[in-house]
């Protein structure tokens, strides 16, 4: 999906027609747009989701208000005024153009919540367009709403891509993004055809075979319902992680509780560390007793064992690898191992009788020297086992000691939030501490369910193989039942395929984001997308990985890394798709509209994220204000800018001033005193 151009007529501050070019090539993939605060950058960020699916973002305030005051303060009452927005794009070598409008009537000053209709025309191979009968469907194809997030953004709030509450959500978008979908929605559709199979089954299999299939369905609901609870709690319990983070972000800001509470979360990460040191000693002591430990008791072993050798060797008879004995049964055989006659007196009989001297003192001497050099090394390995041993059992009592006055500390710590004068101090940690409490009831929760669910698991397959058993006369039922197997073992292939197809996905992933993120950041800090597509930061600490406490910035540069490797990922798959013959050329590509693209980063990160800007699509749209983007910023952007324009803002603010800014060179305008509240879209380039 490439943008081409995008048309707002009367979309909220945006008076009359208004155009933007948004074609694109891979030397020009950016279109910079300048605008002051109130401009309307989150509205023509908004204005490409509202035409695609009919929603605007969370933080577009009053969204009924479609067209702007003075738009609607103009209108004659009983007279109506079009609102729209079009996108032109193309996709998989075809050209789409959609457009979503509502017709909005004055029967008041109050603006009534629009009823917008969808159309799609796509250009067909002569030229000429068609309606698209199904437009909304259309789009969700090309692009699903739920994949929308990692493609048009604000990037003040893009932070929230590594909250815990969306994790599950992002997880799901990403499967989406990465083909991983149908999967999933076969193993949705298998239990529903499995029952329908069943069902004759029980009907006509017999006593026996009905009662095991009753008890297979029963234990299949409660695992189903198992793993819906578990969903919920994981969810609550992310949401209540972030609560609980608000609640501590607010004891940070309060004037009178910061220092106990900056403390606090200096104690608290150090008592972390501490405990991951201490299991971490206790890793190693476990792991040398079970490789290692042997040797505590082998120095009576060894020396009872080299006194026994050399006694066997002063007599001439420790074994030895060729013993004499096997020798003289070849001879008395008259045959050798290879199958040679041994006659007496000839050369191989000859030949072998020599063998038989050289089977006694020199292979006893190997034998000695064999066994020696083993028993030797025991002592010093000894030795140094026990050294290794009592350094980690040091390093284990230090940690615990350092456990120790840590938890002591906080306890203090805590206390003293607990026992504050401050009413809204106690509040505060009063809630920190219910959302503690409840925190450990759902992790408690959340461990019984797993437990239940390998459990029902473990049941149904012992059910599963007694069904296979259990005498079917009827044919009905035994087709029933060899149909059942064969879907269960498709599902079962299925659930594989997708864990694995997931895991690598998600290896890929992680990779490509930390390769982005390194290519951003100067920290020494480390991405992880985690089993549950979690986006977390650590660090290495002595070889303990610690969590990194992350900032507002932090979390921009973690958002937008994650949203670059999704990005490069999704391309890269389509790529190998159309390498099998089985997506178009531009499969895969996808445009970001970024707003706020820099948030609260300072000017180093500015200058690195710019950099890396031209990378993460193949087309950006990046909406920024003159703070943000002058400097460093249009000096990284600009050789790759195919089209520059001013979001021009007008104001009735009886004290401002006008302002101008300049690109290129030259001045245009920015900001200008007038007699209606609204924005222009001023093209440059």
């Amino acid at each position: 999906m490439r943008l081409q151009s995008i048309t707002l007529t009367n979309f909220r501050q945006f008076h009359g027609v208004q155009e933007f070019d948004l074609s694109s090539n891979s030397i020009k993939p950016v279109s910079l747009l300048f605008g002051a605060n109130g401009a309307g950058k989150t509205t023509f960020l908004n204005a490409f989701t509202w035409a695609l699916y009919g929603t605007m973002s969370e933080d577009v305030e009053h969204q009924d208000r479609m067209v702007s005051d003075g738009v609607w303060r103009a209108l004659a009452s009983g007279d109506s005024v079009e609102v729209a927005v079009d996108v032109r794009f193309d996709h998989e070598g075809q050209n789409f153009h959609v457009r979503r409008r509502a017709s909005l009537y004055k029967e008041s000053d109050q603006q009534s919540a629009p009823s917008p209709e969808v159309q799609l025309w796509a250009t067909k191979a002569d030229g000429s367009s068609e309606m698209v009968g199904a437009p909304q469907e259309t789009i969700y194809t090309i692009l699903p709403k739920g994949v929308s997030r990692f493609f048009f953004f604000n990037g003040e709030r893009i932070e929230k891509l590594v909250k815990k509450g969306a994790y599950a959500e992002v997880q799901q978008d990403i499967k989406v993004l990465l083909d991983l979908e149908q999967v999933e929605r076969a193993l949705v559709h298998l239990p529903k055809v499995d029952r329908r199979l069943t069902q004759d089954l029980k009907k006509y299999g017999g006593d026996k075979a009905s009662e095991i299939q009753s008890a297979i369905d029963e234990l299949s609901e409660r695992d189903t319902t198992a793993k819906e609870d578990l969903k919920v709690l994981q969810g609550d319990l992310a949401t209540l992680a972030e609560e609980r983070e608000s609640v501590l972000e607010l004891l940070r800001q309060h004037r009178d509780a910061a220092p106990i509470q900056t403390e606090l979360d200096a104690v608290t990460e150090e008592l972390k560390e501490a405990r991951a040191a201490q299991k971490s000693a206790m890793d190693e002591r476990a792991n040398l007793v079970a490789t290692r430990g042997f040797m505590a008791f082998t120095e009576a072993l060894g020396e009872k064992t080299r006194e026994m050798a050399l006694s066997l060797y002063q007599k001439g008879a420790l074994p030895a690898p060729l013993k004499r004995e096997f020798v003289d049964q070849l001879l008395a055989d008259g045959t050798c191992i290879c199958g040679t006659q041994l006659v007496e007196h000839t050369k191989p009989w000859g030949d072998v009788k020599a063998w038989r001297e050289r089977a006694g003192l020199q292979a006893v001497e190997t034998a000695w020297q064999q066994l020696s050099g083993q028993i030797a090394p025991l002592s010093s390995a000894r030795a140094e086992m026990r050294e290794s041993f009592a350094q980690i059992m040091k390093r284990i009592g230090d940690e615990r000691d350092r456990v120790a006055r840590l938890e002591e500390r906080k306890s203090e710590l805590d206390g003293k939030l607990r026992d504050s004068r401050l009413e809204d101090v106690q509040a505060l940690d009063a809630k920190r501490m219910e959302l503690d409490n409840r925190l450990g009831t759902k992790q408690q929760r959340i461990g019984s369910l797993k437990s239940d669910i390998e459990r029902f698991a473990k049941d149904i397959t012992q059910k599963t193989n007694e069904r296979s058993r259990a005498e079917v006369t009827d044919e009905l039922a035994a087709k029933a039942r060899e149909r059942s197997d064969l879907v269960q073992e498709v599902q079962r292939a299925l659930q594989e395929i997708l864990a694995i197809r997931a895991e690598a996905m998600r290896d890929r992933l992680d990779r490509k984001l930390k390769e982005v993120f390194q290519s951003i950041t100067h920290q020494n800090h480390i991405p992880t997308l985690n089993k549950n597509f979690e986006l977390t930061l650590h660090k290495d600490v002595n070889g303990v990985e610690l969590p990194v406490p992350k900032s507002t910035g932090e979390n921009q540069i973690l958002s937008l890394s994650f949203v670059a490797a999704v990005s490069q990922l999704a391309r890269e798959i389509r790529t190998e798709r159309r390498a099998e013959g089985k997506s178009p050329h531009d499969s895969g590509t996808y445009p970001i509209v970024m707003d706020a693209a820099f948030g609260s980063l300072d000017q180093d990160y500015q200058q690195a994220v710019s950099r890396a800007l031209a990378k993460m699509a193949p087309q950006l749209v990046v909406l920024v204000s003159k703070s943000q983007g002058l400097g460093k910023v249009v000096s990284e952007l600009m050789p790759y800018v195919g089209h520059l324009g001013v979001l021009e803002t007008h104001t009735t603010k009886p004290d401002s001033v006008a302002d101008d800014i300049e690109l290129e060179g030259i001045s245009y305008p920015y900001i200008r005193p007038d007699e209606t509240d609204h924005s222009e879209l001023k093209v440059i380039k």
